[in-house]
């Protein structure tokens, strides 16, 4: 989107001129110009000095267009505050445009005699138009009206210009040698726009260098396109659902991968969206940019961006690359005049401001025109991963802190020193020692499942069973919503895991349905060619419960635990079951015989306790005191993470205790990445931002499904009859962001 700002004055102790008419024309005939939607009009009158610098702050405009008069060495004609005449020299239009010459890509002084002031500003700015001598009113207008009309069918500046001038020998008027153009060959394209694109940055908040990256980015990409980006969230702001609305317009995601990113549960969930939407409408591609991240994506990041083409950004170096090689990859096959590799890196520096970008040899940043960047193949993928990154998240020293600390995010090693044991752990273990088992591990989102499901496992090995681990994330809602599909897939992942040959082409061909298929694939080839105990652990198998087949897959699963029982199937004593999930299925299956999650045992995790919590502290090396710890406790009534996050950032030094309470529910604070998660997860399901509502203001929700909905969530809990908000922290963020 290209701004025109255009500034008109016309003194009363001056010769009256039609600047009305000039402004409405070239108005019209934008409007009415093809790429109409590339360009904005601002027009200012009654222009006083103050308020040319305030307008070239305040609106940032490509394109300034003066209206008026000139009085050649004398200076440009503005105002002054009674409305008479006031003259601003070459010299002073020339220090203002040199101030804002990052973003001021031409200027058109349509006054008589004012080549003098476009020789000035030339010094600052690529292309400047100015008038030789006096020029008519309707010389004038004819000039601006067939400048733009050049401009908005696309065409250069120079040509623009050229039509400006013909526009005046059109009409018979000798004044059409009048108008002068002052430009660099560099820029004579470069107004001239590329279709625009509407593009999204999704980056990490807080964190100095992704900022800073996305940022320069947003400045330079802002001057052909319509971007957003993500900065504040003003209460009373409907963020949530802007959000959801910008990315639907997204043409493009540019999303900025650090180490600290990929653990960003907000960066995860914009991610995800514009994954699903781009598999229902094409829009927007993902542009996944590693800012000197050199792992493997987790789950689910694996599954959105594995499979497409990556840019690394290792330091300030790249910058300028990055911007430019975005900017074509974000181009059209055939751009509407955009001046190339160069144009893109020139517009790269100057959207820098530290100075300390650089354009030399191409670094491995290089993308091709079709959004195409240069990490594109296997091969060059595995090369980036090979090279091994230090940390970028700020660790203590170690007088300060001996003890090594964890990122509190993501499944925790089952030898971790912070794994903090709950009484349901002892019982799992024990449990996974039997011969012949289903467990299932309940809890809301992020209260450690599947970090105690690792735990069941790594037991299990110890006790020689082989185990089969089936992450439900890596099934794709197209695979969810073709049985036939899924059950295959699911035959073909159990067969990997086990590190058998697949035979599932086999079995498939033997029709019957695939609730048979799958038992006769299991009992007849897995569970023999094993011939000792297996456990088949599955995490979040809550993505099934959209599932159509649900019924039938759940109903499979507890017909495999009824096998155990029977003596004809003794293969089956040896076949053993965890399950991990946050919902209630209850609901969702219909005859609940055919339930795998009522049988067994069956384990509820709870937040932790005001002991563990001081444990937890206490294995950080305590950086809370007792008092603190037992705040801490009040803010987060236990949750799992909230508390190891808390910890981590204090230990690590990131940031101090009277911070942390301090700014617990700031947009900007420790906890606003995660707040902002959830708040974007709900806004939309106005049925569940009701029932939150009821919670927090009444501590009551009637409607019995949307309660295990929210605790599903994490979000709500329940004290005997009342039903109230997870913790104070959710009480007081959601209080102040949920309407309705």
């Amino acid at each position: 989107m290209k701004k025109i700002l255009i500034l008109a004055a016309n003194p009363q102790d001056t010769n009256r001129v039609r600047l009305d008419q000039e402004v409405r024309d070239i108005t019209e005939g934008l409007k009415r110009s093809r790429r109409r939607e590339q360009f904005e009009i601002i027009s200012l009158w009654a222009v006083r000095p103050r308020d040319l610098r305030r307008a070239l702050l305040d609106y940032e405009p490509q394109i300034v267009h003066f209206c008026g008069h000139g009085a050649g060495t004398q200076g440009l004609v503005l105002e002054n505050d009674v409305g008479e005449v006031q003259l601003v020299s070459s010299q002073a239009l020339a220090g203002l445009f040199e101030l804002c010459k990052e973003n001021v890509e031409c200027v058109l002084l349509n006054a008589c005699y004012s080549e003098v002031q476009a020789e000035a500003i030339f010094q600052h700015i690529d292309c400047v138009v100015g008038m030789s001598q006096a020029i008519g009113d309707r010389a004038a207008n004819d000039f601006a009206v067939g400048f733009y009309d050049g401009l908005g069918a696309g065409r250069p500046l120079e040509e623009a210009f050229k039509f400006g001038c013909n526009a005046i020998n059109l009409e018979g008027i000798p004044e059409y040698a009048t108008p002068r153009l002052k430009q660099r060959s560099s820029s004579a394209q470069k107004v001239s726009p590329t279709q625009p694109r509407r593009i999204f940055i999704s980056y990490k908040r807080n964190t100095e260098v992704d900022e800073k990256v996305a940022m320069q980015v947003f400045q330079a990409l802002k001057q052909q396109h319509e971007v957003f980006i993500d900065r504040e969230m003003l209460v009373g702001t409907p963020w949530a659902e802007r959000i959801e609305a910008e990315l639907r317009r997204a043409d493009f995601l540019i999303v900025f991968l650090s180490e600290r990113a990929v653990h960003s549960e907000m960066v995860e969930a914009e991610i995800a969206t514009a994954y699903r939407l781009a598999k229902q409408g094409g829009n927007p591609t993902i542009l996944p940019i590693r800012l000197d991240y050199r792992e493997p994506f987790h789950y689910p990041l694996s599954v959105y961006l594995n499979d497409i083409n990556w840019a690394l950004w290792q330091g300030d170096e790249d910058t300028s690359n990055l911007i430019a090689e975005l900017t074509r990859a974000m181009s059209d096959d055939k751009p509407y005049g955009f001046g190339g590799s160069q144009d893109a890196r020139r517009l790269a520096n100057a959207a820098l401001t530290t100075g300390t970008a650089k354009t030399a040899t191409p670094s491995p940043l290089c993308v091709y025109t079709g959004d195409t960047l240069s990490i594109n193949t296997e091969k060059s993928k595995a090369d980036l991963l090979q090279i091994p990154s230090p940390l970028s998240l700020p660790r203590p020293s170690p007088s300060a802190q001996p003890v090594p600390l964890e990122l509190p995010e993501g499944t925790m090693d089952s030898e971790s020193r912070f794994y903090i044991e709950r009484h349901q752990d002892a019982i799992a273990i024990a449990t996974i020692a039997r011969i012949g088992i289903t467990l299932t591990i309940k809890g809301p989102r992020q209260m450690g499942k599947s970090s105690l499901l690792i735990r069941v496992m790594d037991a299990a090995l110890k006790v020689g069973k082989q185990v089969a681990f089936l992450d439900f994330q890596l099934f794709d809602q197209d695979t969810l919503t073709n049985a036939d599909i899924f059950y295959r897939q699911f035959c073909t992942v159990l067969t990997e895991q086990l590190g058998l040959s697949n035979r599932t082409e086999e079995f498939w061909q033997q029709g019957a349905g695939n609730n048979q298929r799958c038992t006769r694939y299991m009992e007849s080839y897995l569970l023999r060619e094993i011939g000792g105990s297996l456990v088949l652990a599955m995490d979040e198998v809550d993505r099934m419960f959209d599932a159509e087949f649900r019924s039938d897959f759940f109903g499979m699963l507890r017909s495999w635990h009824n096998n155990r029982a029977l003596p004809t199937k003794r293969m089956w004593k040896q076949f053993d079951l965890a399950l991990v999930t946050a919902t209630e299925p209850y609901h969702l299956i219909a005859n609940l015989n055919q339930s795998p999650f009522n049988v067994g045992e069956v384990l509820l995790l709870d937040d932790f306790t005001p002991e563990q919590v001081a444990d937890l502290n206490h294995r950080h090396s305590s950086p809370l005191t007792r008092l603190q710890t037992n705040q801490l406790m009040a803010l987060l009534h236990g949750h799992p993470y909230l508390v190891r996050r808390s910890l981590y950032l204090v230990a690590s030094q990131q940031i101090s205790p009277e911070e942390l309470f301090a700014q617990a529910t700031s947009d900007r604070g420790p906890f606003g990445d995660h707040l902002r998660y959830h708040l974007f997860r709900i806004y939309e399901k106005k049925d569940l931002v009701q029932g939150f509502i009821q919670a927090i203001r009444n501590n009551t929700c009637p409607d019995e499904r949307i309660v295990r909905l929210l605790s599903a969530a994490g979000l709500v809990r329940r004290e005997g009859q009342v039903v109230v908000p997870r913790c104070q922290l959710y009480s007081d963020y959601f209080r102040e962001h949920l309407y309705g």
